[in-house]
């Protein structure tokens, strides 16, 4: 038997949802007195699950239409930001939860908002996309880090306020030391 929108809202409130359970320095600020988010941390931090909540919670309350989706490899987008134990499809609320296609690199949620997965191994692929929303995950390990943050950005260009959160660990490239 298939729960209500109703009983599904209640069960997820229910629980306290990620606010209640994460430590505040895993939320996202709230207002909108900010651009972007830097969450640079050890192994074990939680920064999957920092970033697919803050996914999660933009899509979810409307803030996000047209997200960008970017890590080191393809792999890494789909293995970590999709579909890892604290990815995407995880924390995603039964009520919202969004539709995969790996084919297409793209994930669909029922309110409409969409997610389109980068590899930082082809930053062009960043040109002409648009996008009101990124999480750009273990920038630390990007190949070409510059280039690739720079098509991100220009990317980076709808609705009035568009945003982006960064989850990474500290690497050698010069980008993570400046």
């Amino acid at each position: 038997m298939r729960s209500s929108l109703a009983s599904l809202l209640a069960d997820t409130l229910a629980d306290g949802g990620w606010r209640a359970k994460a430590r505040p320095e895993q939320l996202l600020p709230v207002g909108d007195d900010w651009n972007g988010v830097v969450y640079l941390a050890g192994r074990g931090w939680g920064k999957t699950r920092t970033g697919a909540e803050g996914v999660k919670e933009q899509v979810e309350y409307g803030f996000a239409k047209r997200i960008a989706l970017v890590a080191p490899t393809a792999a890494d987008a789909r293995d970590t930001l999709i579909e890892a134990r604290s990815g995407i499809l995880a924390v995603s609320s039964d009520w919202c939860r969004p539709t995969y296609e790996p084919s297409k690199r793209k994930l669909s949620w029922p309110n409409g908002a969409i997610a389109h997965t980068f590899s930082s191994e082809e930053a062009d692929r960043l040109r002409g996309p648009q996008f009101d929303f990124a999480w750009a995950d273990e920038l630390a390990a990007w190949n070409e880090p510059q280039a690739t943050w720079d098509m991100l950005m220009f990317a980076l260009r709808l609705g009035s306020h568009p945003r982006w959160i960064v989850t990474t660990t500290q690497g050698p490239s010069s980008w993570s030391r400046s």
